[in-house]
């Protein structure tokens, strides 16, 4: 059996590529194949965003999934997009307006390859060596910390600092990595790829003042129509867990005017998930959970049934 499902993903990287960046948010090309067959396989419709929004209104909670991406990775197109064309699958995209201007940095990219291939990383006296998969691991929380409490201006000063002190840290791993709008446009011709706004800088949302919160959301709101040519109407929310989304933030995305906005919670769509168009669920599929295994346990409502036992 297998419910409503909206998945989250990100980076889709070529299995085969001797440069990916092996972030914890990627997953490979081979195995977004094997899910988009597997779909078919079972029977599920993979529906784009409209449809889901309209199975919701009339209650429809038969299985599907929509695939929705965030941020907006440059392998989106390169990689995932054809095989979406392939599969005739559609998809979403919310895009981080700033990533693509060039003007924010993805700063999570160079930070994972420098601490996954150096033996030690830091700034000064806040240096650590990287001995165990543990070190790593608390190094990059650390520095992730740093990053998500930081404002634009500090966020490129982290970047330079580190880079200067860590050479593994490339700081065209932040800036590089993202879409151009050419692509964006191409896709959203395609009639197959939906896009959404997933504010301008992509910070944690419960932190910023209320003017900030409304500068976040129209910014990438009006971006995103400047450049595509057509209304903005679907949002996601950066990181996307309620302490990090706040309680202020899905009102200030209804009264921007889009139809729905989408969360991380890892839920199923039901009646109880369903209803609240601005806080939608979405089930996060990442580099350690992409199995078919997982998929099949997410589509069952499994792994709710064991989180809340």
């Amino acid at each position: 059996m297998a419910r409503a499902t909206i998945f989250c993903l990100h980076s889709v990287e070529k299995h085969d590529d001797p440069g990916r960046l092996l972030g914890a948010m990627g997953i490979s090309d081979v195995f977004l194949d094997r899910f988009l067959r597997h779909l078919k396989y079972r029977g599920i419709d993979v529906v784009s965003l409209d449809e889901c929004l309209a199975r919701l209104s009339s209650r429809d909670l038969s299985p599907f999934v929509c695939i929705t991406f965030d941020d907006g990775y440059r392998d989106n197109y390169e990689v995932a997009y054809p095989i979406l064309r392939h599969h005739c699958a559609p998809a979403a995209i919310f895009l981080a307006t700033g990533l693509l201007d060039r003007t924010s940095p993805m700063w999570w990219h160079p930070l994972e390859r420098a601490i996954s291939t150096s033996a030690s990383f830091g700034l000064g006296q806040d240096r650590r060596a990287l001995a165990t998969d543990a070190d790593r691991w608390q190094v990059y929380t650390h520095w992730a910390d740093r990053f998500r409490g930081a404002n634009s201006e500090e966020k490129d000063q982290l970047i330079d600092d580190l880079a200067k002190s860590n050479p593994n840290f490339l700081p065209s791993d932040a800036f590089e990595t993202a879409l151009e709008w050419g692509m964006v446009k191409e896709m959203a011709g395609s009639g197959l790829i939906t896009f959404g706004a997933h504010t301008a800088t992509h910070p944690v949302m419960a932190q910023l003042t209320l003017a900030e919160l409304v500068e976040e959301v129209v910014t990438s709101r009006d971006r995103c129509a400047d450049m595509i040519g057509q209304d903005t109407e679907y949002f996601a929310y950066p990181f996307g867990q309620a302490h990090e989304t706040g309680r202020l933030a899905p009102r200030i995305v209804e009264q921007a005017g889009f139809r729905a906005a989408f969360t991380t919670r890892a839920v199923t769509m039901k009646a109880s998930t369903s209803q609240n168009r601005f806080q939608l669920p979405r089930i996060m599929v990442s580099r350690r959970t992409q199995s078919i295994e997982a998929i099949d346990a997410y589509l069952s409502g499994l792994t709710e049934i064991i989180k809340w036992a």
